[in-house]
């Protein structure tokens, strides 16, 4: 073999190898990039969830919350984007400012949520609740017990948002009629009839006037004892 000979095979070998060493960069580029990416794009949902929850208690309770930070770390990554790909450390960056924001949100998300959804519960009596007939009682406590459990979730997501303020209206709507200055008279009395076995004699006159007074009395019947 020619010396030219040789030295254009060594040449053509060298040039393969330097396109094997570029295109195991360029892959290695890309599996990079995919993986970072991948990543953001992780951080970025969670940090759209978060938004989109501000935004519905926002809606729903007028509570507002600031969520200028989710702008601020998208913005950051676009800026880094303009030259073409991203290095590591826009990506890193990227994703710790989403983190943060995701995690200080989700914080005062759930302060304020807890804050405001006892407030509301607060200001119903489940005392009222002994005035409503026996299944408008039933589902009333039911309302009422639904709307603690989602005050005190330890996660704030629009679903509990959504299920509490609509069981909150159907509440509001139950105790439309009912009194709001039932005395603990009127409340031992109903109990005492719900419990069955008061006969006529063992009721007042004050009884009865006690139920008329609060519209009470249409919901009790009178019937006769079997022998």
């Amino acid at each position: 073999m020619s010396s030219v000979t040789v030295l254009e095979k060594a040449q053509e070998l060298q040039n393969i190898a330097r396109s094997i060493s570029e295109g195991q960069k360029e892959r290695a580029e890309q599996e990079r990039v995919l993986q970072r990416i991948d990543e953001v794009r992780a951080a970025l949902q969670a940090a759209m969830v978060q938004q989109q929850t501000a935004v519905l208690l926002r809606e729903r309770t007028g509570q507002a919350l600031d969520v200028s930070g989710f702008e601020a770390a998208r913005a950051k990554l676009e800026s880094k984007s303009r030259g073409g790909l991203p290095g590591d450390r826009a990506f890193l960056d990227a994703k710790r400012a989403l983190d943060a924001f995701t995690s200080e949100l989700s914080t005062s998300l759930r302060q304020l949520w807890k804050a405001w959804a006892t407030a509301q519960i607060q200001e119903v009596s489940p005392a009222r609740f002994v005035t409503l007939g026996t299944d408008e009682r039933l589902e009333a406590a039911a309302l009422y017990e639904s709307m603690k459990t989602k005050a005190n979730r330890s996660k704030v997501d629009s679903a509990s948002i959504l299920t509490f303020c609509t069981d909150r209206n159907a509440l509001l709507r139950l105790l439309e009629h009912a009194p709001d200055d039932a005395p603990e008279e009127l409340l031992e009395l109903i109990n005492r009839l719900d419990a069955g076995g008061v006969t006529l004699r063992e009721l007042t006159d004050a009884d009865i006037t006690l139920l008329r007074d609060y519209d009470q009395d249409c919901w009790f019947t009178v019937t006769r004892k079997a022998d």
